[in-house]
């Protein structure tokens, strides 16, 4: 085996130095991370490295053979070079954080933008399917969203029809119509044929000439008949938790000092008071509030009903239209009491079936059936008077649509 030069074999060299470890690879940087700030411990530490460094510089030079100007010189340097290494980490830290509050603002933006554009797409999503979107909205739908949502009366072309002889019925009316009038003659489009007051019926039809043809017909002017506009009712709104130790004229009183008079300045307290009618209130006998169901013209209806709510006296009280149909307890049908039914024979609320009301009922323990819809041969499985029974809502509809909003 050969030897080295310093009498050392191979065995006995000394191993190469361990390589040095690789620095730890750094994540990569996302565009949005937040800029790499140095805290303010570790500028400290840099600054006091320095000013040591330095004050190393000025001892050595102090022991040096240097005469006193040079070592003077020395000093101030050192010192000049600490001031501006001061001066750029001050700098720097105070670009550092206008950096991160540009960066914070920034991503802000980001997200601002990002959630206009989904609103963008989500919208013109929504525009080319609209069947995503239901157009139904019920009376109940109305009053829970408040009184931003008015109701309305469907535009509907109609005619009323009253007897001369004011001791014939509806009923009469309608039998003598409907044998007098021809709709496949006059080529009449009739969507509906009901029975109103004062003895008339309400013809409406698809279109306004199909009205001026009934106007314009011999044969009803000839047979006893007047022919003119149905006429309208008055809305109704109720107000809720009116104080039930008020009187009504006090409460109406009020209703105009406190609501109707800023809005309507030409209507003076008189003109008020006389077009305002009390139809009923409700709750319970002994407690501290009622509820007030008034008629109303168009134009206060609209004053009041555009307020959520309406002040009297020391109270603030909800106030909503008024649209709820009198169901019959005798016969169950809407439009009427069981004071004036007409019908002989009593109807289950329960079962449907005539001669006999709800408690003498021997089927309760079966299905409820509505007895509005058995009567007419219409789906009928579902409880007497639900919400959404059909013949209900259609019977709201012709109500809503009796009502003289003006326009409202």
């Amino acid at each position: 085996m050969a030897e080295s030069p310093f009498n050392r074999s191979k065995m006995t060299q000394r191993s190469p130095p361990p390589a040095p470890e690789p620095a730890p690879r750094e994540p990569d940087k996302r565009e949005d991370d937040p800029p790499a700030v140095a805290p303010t411990s570790e500028i400290r530490n840099f600054l006091t490295l320095i000013e040591k460094s330095l004050n190393d510089v000025c001892t050595i030079s102090s022991d040096g053979k240097l005469n006193s100007e040079q070592k003077l010189r020395i000093q101030t340097l050192c010192r000049k070079v600490y001031h501006a290494t001061s001066q750029v980490a001050v700098e720097y830290q105070s670009l550092s954080h206008k950096t991160i509050q540009l960066h914070t603002a920034l991503q802000a933006q980001k997200e601002q933008q990002n959630l206009s554009q989904q609103l963008q797409d989500l919208k013109q999503s929504m525009q080319k399917s609209p069947n995503l979107v239901s157009t139904s909205v019920s009376f109940a739908d109305v009053i829970k969203k408040g009184p931003n949502n008015y109701i309305q009366a469907t535009n509907q072309n109609s005619v009323a029809i009253y007897p001369s002889d004011k001791t014939k019925s509806s009923e009469d009316t309608k039998a003598l119509v409907q044998k007098i009038i021809r709709p496949e003659e006059m080529k009449l489009q009739v969507r509906g044929l009901r029975k109103t007051k004062n003895g008339g019926v309400v013809i409406s039809t698809d279109t306004k000439d199909d009205i001026v043809k009934l106007k314009q017909s011999t044969q009803l002017t000839t047979s006893g008949l007047t022919v003119d506009d149905p006429q309208k009712r008055k809305p109704r709104i109720v107000i809720i938790g009116v104080p039930a130790c008020m009187q009504e004229t006090e409460v109406f009183k009020c209703i105009y000092h406190q609501n109707v008079a800023d809005k309507l300045q030409g209507m003076s307290i008189e003109n008020f008071l006389s077009s305002v009618k009390l139809s009923h209130k409700s709750g319970k006998r002994e407690a501290e509030t009622c509820n007030y169901v008034i008629e109303v013209p168009g134009n206060i209806r609209k004053a009041l009903i555009t307020k959520e709510r309406i002040f009297i006296n020391w109270s603030s009280c909800p106030v909503r239209d008024f649209t709820t149909v009198t169901r019959c307890y005798k016969c169950h049908q809407y439009g009427h009491a069981a004071k004036s039914c007409r019908e002989a024979a009593t109807t289950c609320g329960h079962c449907g079936e005539t001669g006999h009301g709800i408690k003498e009922c021997t089927k309760k323990s079966d299905p409820a059936k509505c007895a509005t819809c058995h009567k007419f041969r219409k789906p009928h499985n579902h409880n007497t008077g639900d919400p959404d029974c059909p013949a209900k809502k259609m019977a709201e509809k012709r109500y809503i649509n009796s009502i003289d909003y003006e326009g409202a």
